[in-house]
């Protein structure tokens, strides 16, 4: 649920929060989109252990896929490479067919999600059809530590960190067993888990400011949980290796920024008596922006080139049969070229604001002697209106995402089975309108979202006969929902809080598209006494019966969160949460694959801060 009380004051006077989803990178009032929504992870009841899990939080926003420490997540019914995941505004492109996770992150590590729901191509290109998600880390200021032990999975995590206004070292280390579902049924949902983050800012002469930062991420035995485990699956991943700098340097009027961003990682399948498969990743990210902002008397503009590289993007297999010699095979030996100038302006007329912008991308794909480009054109249109306590925004917008380099060209084994790219994909394109409104006052605030989505050559991950996948185009996928949010403070030690979203996405040709998430409602009670803080969030899922060939009917589903917070002392605090409160036992997802969510979970978490 987000806080929407704290809008009331945004209406009036706009307090610019968002950089990255929205692009705002001067952090400029004008350019402020309204529309974004924030959440910090402290308000969240669930375990402080699955970024999938937190962004849940979100209405529209669902997991989807297998499960565990890599769970993937949806917007509005896209997921995978059809929504963009930043970490401090860095890109993270993986070639998991699955879809780019950002879970190496220790949610410990993050200070704030960013959402920009719907088309934002405009302004961060390929792959933004469904929104753009980003995670700011945590940059302290004090000197830090947090522990927190979590049965019956023995989890454990601690953070550690320090720092002043220029410099700030944030370090995290996690681990816990697999886990159980209610029944009993095993979940392979292990994992070990470090990471750091280093970050320094500074001025020079002239006005100029900088930025730096690093972090290093280290997974091992992460496991992937599926409903073939332990019968006839067992997937892993033996090593998660990450490092993400960049570096920034502006001035009031521009923006310059070069990232970079290593992986090298593992997936481990075993078929239960007939073979074992490892698959090895790994590649490398480059990229900048170049962004800067003019102002008129009749309008503001911003402008920039943004470029994105891979290179090395390598993939290999060794495949051991249960009866005879190991087999190598290199699958994907390739790299990627991405080149977009883009040009946005807002005119502010009274209470009223127009923003028109368009993006030029050009792209390059090649593997081994096989290469592939193409080019597209985003636009993007919005008109808003602040008027007393009220928000009112419509847009129209375009976005497109060119196919992934293993949707072109892997053609190996995942835990899903063989998997064969395919090297004629189109591009997907989409178009959306949109509608937000949004009402404040300081003891009653809603948020309505209503969207329709048109998207052609829809890339679609399909069985074969012989149980083999490989991708298709749909012609066209015609997708909508809206997204309804109040919140009430009936006292000032109450609030209460309710969310309601529904989605849907269907061929043209009327079949039911994967992926998409049935109607789901959730309630979330908080009471403020002192130096305790009580909540209680109710989820429930509705049935869903209207599935795709590669998804499974689900059953209405109840989740029951809650947490008990107690400010010890002026400097110590302590956290008592209580996962699947209920000891439920339903599917995480419609997925055919999909394992049962995990057991009762309680956890303890002490915080220090001097």
């Amino acid at each position: 649920m987000i806080e929407l009380l704290g809008l009331a004051v945004a209406l009036n006077h706009i307090e610019v929060v968002e950089v990255y989803a929205g692009k705002n990178l001067l952090q400029e009032e004008i350019f402020t989109d309204s529309a974004i929504e924030t959440l910090s992870p402290s308000i969240f009841s669930s375990s402080n252990t699955n970024i999938a899990e937190q962004l849940e939080r979100f209405s529209g926003l669902n997991k989807v896929g297998q499960g565990g420490l890599f769970q993937s997540y949806s917007i509005r019914g896209l997921g995978g490479w059809r929504i963009r995941t930043h970490i401090d505004g860095i890109p993270i492109i993986t070639d998991r067919r699955a879809g780019n996770s950002a879970s190496f992150l220790p949610p410990s590590l993050v200070q704030m999600y960013e959402v920009k729901k719907g088309a934002s191509s405009m302004m961060h290109g390929s792959g933004a059809i469904g929104g753009v998600m980003n995670l700011t880390t945590k940059k302290p200021e004090h000197p830090t530590f947090s522990a927190t032990r979590q049965a019956p999975n023995q989890g454990t995590s601690f953070s550690i960190g320090s720092g002043n206004i220029s410099n700030s070292f944030l370090v995290s280390y996690r681990r816990a067993d697999n886990q159980e579902s209610a029944s009993g049924v095993p979940l392979n949902t292990g994992y070990k888990q470090f990471a750091a983050l280093l970050y320094q800012q500074g001025s020079f002469s002239g006005g100029l400011e900088y930025n730096l930062s690093w972090l290093p991420a280290v997974g091992k035995d992460i496991g992937k949980s599926s409903a073939k485990y332990p019968s006839s699956q067992i997937a892993i991943y033996p090593k998660d290796n990450h490092s993400l700098f960049q570096a920034t340097l502006n001035s009031d009027s521009w923006f310059l920024k070069v990232f970079h961003h290593y992986q090298n990682w593992d997936s481990q399948v075993e078929r239960i008596g007939s073979r074992e498969n490892l698959t090895s990743y790994q590649s490398h990210t480059y990229g900048s922006n170049i962004y800067s902002s003019i102002h008129t008397q009749t309008a503001s503009w911003r402008y920039g080139v943004d470029w994105l590289a891979r290179e090395g993007i390598k993939i290999s297999d060794r495949e051991t049969p249960i009866s005879s010699a190991p087999q190598n095979q290199v699958l994907i030996d390739g790299s990627t070229l991405n080149i977009a100038p883009f040009v946005d302006t807002a005119i502010q007329l009274d209470n009223v604001k127009v923003n028109i912008g368009a993006r030029y991308d050009y792209f390059e794909a090649m593997n081994e002697a096989r290469d592939r480009s193409d080019n597209h054109l985003s636009y993007q249109s919005s008109v808003e209106q602040k008027f007393k306590n009220h928000f009112l925004r419509v847009s129209y917008g375009s976005a497109f995402r060119f196919p992934a380099m293993t949707e072109l060209y892997f053609n190996g084994v995942t835990p899903r089975g063989d998997t064969f790219g395919n090297q004629f994909l189109k591009p997907e394109k989409s178009r959306t309108v949109e509608l937000n409104y949004i009402y404040s006052h300081p003891s009653f605030s809603g948020r309505l979202n209503v969207y329709k989505s048109t998207l052609d050559n829809f890339i679609e991950r399909t069985k074969l006969e012989n149980d083999d996948r490989t991708y298709i185009n749909l012609n066209r996928v015609n997708i909508g929902g809206y997204e309804f949010a109040l919140e009430t403070k009936p006292t000032s030690q109450q609030s209460l809080k309710w969310n309601i979203a529904k989605q849907h996405a269907q061929q043209h040709n009327g079949n039911y598209v994967q992926g998409v998430a049935p109607l789901k409602m959730s309630v979330t009670y908080q009471f403020n006494l002192r130096e305790i803080e009580l909540s209680t969030e109710v989820t429930h899922r509705f049935k869903k019966h209207r599935v795709s060939s590669s998804e499974q009917p689900l059953p209405s589903s109840t989740l029951v969160n809650a947490y008990a917070k107690w400010q010890l002392t002026d400097t110590l605090s302590s956290t008592l949460r209580v996962s699947n409160a209920l000891n439920s036992e339903f599917r995480t997802t419609a997925d055919e694959d999909a394992p049962f969510v995990s057991q009762r979970q309680i956890s303890l978490q002490l915080d220090w801060r001097n």
